[in-house]
């Protein structure tokens, strides 16, 4: 190591603690602007975002094909998608009536942290934006897994408005960095995304005075119903729109399906069905190609398809292997490994009750369901349905949204992410009892 990259053992510490400093400076102008003035550029930055031409898209797309594990085809796809579900004009809507209210006074956190967590980019724009629309300073500390958005977001923001800009620090911590973690989270709002394991380190190193919003780990599940046997077009829309699913950024994020159940089909359809998913992950791969994979992932995927081949060799299942992709119909709905990149499981489900039994070890850790192939007019004058009463018990497992297949990665921008408001949870508020003339 030359003399110039040695760095003193405090360095990542006093990284954190310069940025922080510029933060306290920067957010006096913050607190200056009215609500509806700094909300005003914030929605302007979606806008530049989310413009079907956006040069910001552009240049994330390549850097994030450039610097990550995913291919530049799976990437402009899965920006270009996303962030046409986003409506800068909702997100407006949405934090003018959750912040917003007579007698209440919005007062934001001298500071906020923003850990950053998975591969995803949209979360990381999404939290960072939220919490400087409630007039709070943002430190982000990047993932590993993504060293491009956050200095593009930088740029955006300034672009737009450069006291907005000096409001927003992004910087790389290892986790080895006791010191520099210890700086990082010392904000009044810590905000993390992350694996259980990765919350709970968070949690027990805060003190009860600071306020700290957790989204730990959550995946997504699809469900096929039986009109799907009745229906050849419905059964096609669910294959297709499930290996878009699949193969928008690799499986890879919370909202990805880890596997799918196809409740009361005969087994003719259920191949059918399973067929018809491979066909289409099989024709998306051609502009979306799954990106690379890493050793460990590539092993655990070697065994699982070599157990589904014993199997599919007994008669006990059906596996179909591609070039980027694996999908297995279970003779069962045994809980088995879920390698993702990919690789799907559909499991065959009798009824209505195996199913609430089947997904009751779910519980909590549920995100998103996308749903296809299922009644929805109730039977009776009651209003009871199979649709209502399986709706009742999503609800109950901690289930955020319901959508349909090919949906699942495109949500809004005010979808209550693991149930929670968007903006409220970031936010303090005074209630006043008198008015300031």
């Amino acid at each position: 190591m030359s003399r110039l990259e040695i760095e003193w053992p405090d360095a990542g510490a006093e990284r954190v603690r310069a940025a922080r400093g510029r933060l306290l400076q920067a957010r006096d102008r913050l607190r200056e602007q009215s609500f509806e003035d700094r909300l005003s550029v914030i929605t302007q930055i979606l806008g530049d975002w989310t413009a079907p031409d956006s040069p910001w898209r552009r240049e994330l797309s390549a850097s994030l094909a450039a610097e990550t594990d995913f291919s530049a085809g799976t990437v402009s796809e899965g920006l270009d998608s996303a962030l046409r579900a986003w409506d800068p004009q909702r997100f407006a809507q949405c934090a003018r009536h959750e912040l917003i209210s007579p007698g209440r006074t919005l007062a934001s956190y001298e500071w906020t942290t923003v850990v950053a967590g998975g591969t995803i980019p949209m979360p990381t724009l999404l939290s960072v934006l939220i919490s400087l629309t409630t007039g709070s300073p943002v430190l982000l500390k990047e993932t590993s897994k993504d060293p491009v958005t956050a200095s593009l977001l930088a740029r955006s923001i300034s672009a737009r408005d450069e006291s907005l800009g000096r409001c927003f620090e992004h910087l790389s911590v290892t986790s080895t960095d006791t010191e520099a973690l210890r700086e990082v989270l010392s904000a009044p709002c810590i905000v993390a995304t992350g694996s259980d394991e990765t919350i709970r380190s968070i949690s027990s190193s805060l003190s009860p005075t600071q306020h700290f919003v957790a989204y730990g780990h959550r995946f997504s599940i699809a469900l096929i119903g039986p009109q799907i046997a009745n229906h050849s077009t419905l059964l096609n829309q669910a294959a297709q729109g499930l290996a878009l699913d699949v193969a928008r950024w690799d499986q890879s994020g919370c909202l990805s399906p880890a596997l799918a159940y196809i409740v009361d089909c005969p087994e003719s359809i259920a191949r059918e069905f399973v067929t018809a998913t491979a066909d289409a992950l099989e024709t998306l791969s051609t502009n979306m190609p799954r990106g690379d994979v890493d050793a460990n992932s590539r092993a655990a995927i070697g065994t699982e398809r070599a157990e589904a081949r014993m199997r599919a060799a007994s008669g006990s299942a059906m596996l179909i292997e591609g070039s980027n992709h694996t999908i297995i119909l279970e003779g069962d709905a045994l809980p088995r490994p879920a390698p993702l990149h990919r690789f799907l499981r559909v499991m065959p489900i009798d009824s209505l009750s195996a199913l609430n039994q089947a997904l009751t070890p779910f519980s909590g850790h549920l995100s998103n369901i996308a749903m296809s192939g299922f009644e929805r007019q109730p039977r009776d004058h009651q209003g009871s349905s199979d649709m209502i009463r399986l709706m009742n018990r999503l609800s109950d497992l901690g289930v955020s949204r319901v959508t349909v297949p090919g949906c699942m990665q495109t949500p809004p921008i005010d979808w209550p992410h693991d149930g929670l408001p968007l903006f409220t949870p970031v936010a303090r508020f005074v209630q006043s009892a008198f008015v300031v003339d």
